[in-house]
């Protein structure tokens, strides 16, 4: 069989090939930029439209908490953290009418128990299906009413439509699932307000507070008039009821400034990580590409011999560049992708921020900046060591140009 020609490529394969643990660590430094670059950008991007999404979805001006558990509510919107609380219905009839609030439903939050009583332990979310504008508009086409014994669950829950979920003695069919909504109620269940009251004889503890506070719930989200603050309302309605029925509120507003607050500052540290490594990861190849190509000298010059002009030997040196480049970033890829995707849901657990997933086309763009720019670190840094070669005098070389 005959042998295949030595081209530049093979070449400089060979090249990196005989001198594996140099190139090895150089393919670590790409490989550290691309992983910081790719798993940084995906991350900030699943958080942008997250945010987006959390921005979109809370669609109330106001919401009505029991007094002291203001930091449940924010926690059960954004990252789904099982709680109950409650307080007098007697609060929605108050505010249903109050001056300056054009809509108002009432919620009911139940935490699920990890134990025998219930299949899982999750946040259930009552709403009232003749007053809701807040979970009902995103079940429009999936399920426009829910019935007895029927629940709604988030898209994140390893439940399909069809199946039964067991909680506090009683069987319920999941009847739908939620789009993403990048918040905590991706890990919810939703059911008719008369649905979690069939509930209250089997949560302990719960059935005496419903008969001593006539009727319980556990917040009211509001809608403002559009020529009002929400703020000069909430105020007002905190004045009149807050202590007659121990009350607290959230600003929806508020929570997605935080959380754009928080964001920012996640995505200023990723980008000055990847531009630092990719900084650095210069700097280093471009010194060992210099100190590289002055050893390599004799080398060089032996090509030179058999006929290689200086563009010739310029080129093998970007081709070694090239080859590095790639691998590392691929390298660095292949790692972030077993970081980021896999333990995704870990993550954005960790950093409490809400999140959603990024689409085919979206990761593919990202994988091929990536890589581009991986890619192109090594070939940068050899630049000065290229531009060196190519200028150097024939006698250097051994031999001139012809």
């Amino acid at each position: 069989m005959a042998e295949k020609p030595l081209t530049i490529g093979r070449l400089a394969f060979r090249n990196l090939v005989a001198k594996p643990w140099r190139a090895m660590g150089l393919g670590i430094l790409i490989a550290a930029f691309s992983f910081s670059l790719f798993a940084g950008s995906v991350i900030d991007r699943q958080l942008s439209k997250g945010l987006a999404g959390l921005s979109e979805r809370l669609g109330a001006d106001v919401l009505i908490v029991p007094y002291g558990y203001e930091r449940q509510a924010k926690a059960a919107l954004l990252r789904g953290e099982p709680s109950t609380y409650y307080m007098s219905a007697q609060v929605f009839d108050k505010l249903k009418g109050y001056p300056g609030v054009v809509a108002a439903t009432p919620q009911f939050f139940l935490s699920s128990l990890s134990t025998s009583c219930c299949s899982e332990r999750v946040q259930i979310i009552a709403y009232d299906q003749d007053t809701d504008f807040l979970i009902q508009p995103w079940l429009a086409e999936k399920a426009p009413a829910v019935g007895d014994g029927e629940i709604v669950i988030g898209s994140k829950l390893n439940v399909d439509p069809g199946d039964e979920l067991y909680f506090f003695g009683k069987i319920h069919t999941v009847v739908a699932k939620m789009e993403p909504t990048g918040m905590g109620l991706d890990t919810s269940v939703f059911l008719p307000m008369a649905g979690v009251r069939a509930l209250f004889p089997y949560v302990p503890g719960l059935a005496e507070k419903v008969g001593s506070l006539g009727g319980i719930i556990s917040a009211v989200a509001l809608k403002i008039a559009d020529n009002l603050r929400p703020k000069d309302v909430a105020n007002a309605i905190m004045r009149d009821h807050a202590i007659e029925y121990n009350l607290d509120l959230v600003f929806p507003d508020a929570i997605v400034t935080e959380t754009a607050r928080r964001l920012g500052g996640f995505s200023a540290l990723s980008g000055w990580l990847a531009a630092a490594l990719g900084v650095i990861s210069l700097l280093v190849l471009a010194l060992v590409f210099s100190v590289s190509a002055g050893e390599r000298q004799k080398e060089f010059g032996v090509y030179r011999l058999l006929g290689a002009t200086r563009s010739w030997l310029g080129k093998l040196l970007l081709a070694e560049g090239v080859f590095l480049g790639i691998a590392g970033s691929l390298a660095g890829l292949v790692l972030a992708s077993l970081v980021v995707f896999p333990f995704n849901a870990l993550i954005f657990g960790s950093v409490g921020l809400p999140s959603l997933p990024l689409g085919p086309w979206e990761i593919i763009l990202r994988i091929l900046i990536s890589l581009v720019l991986g890619a192109l670190i090594p070939p940068l840094a050899s630049f000065r060591s290229v531009l060196a070669l190519t200028k150097a005098s024939a006698a250097a070389n051994l031999r001139v140009d012809e």
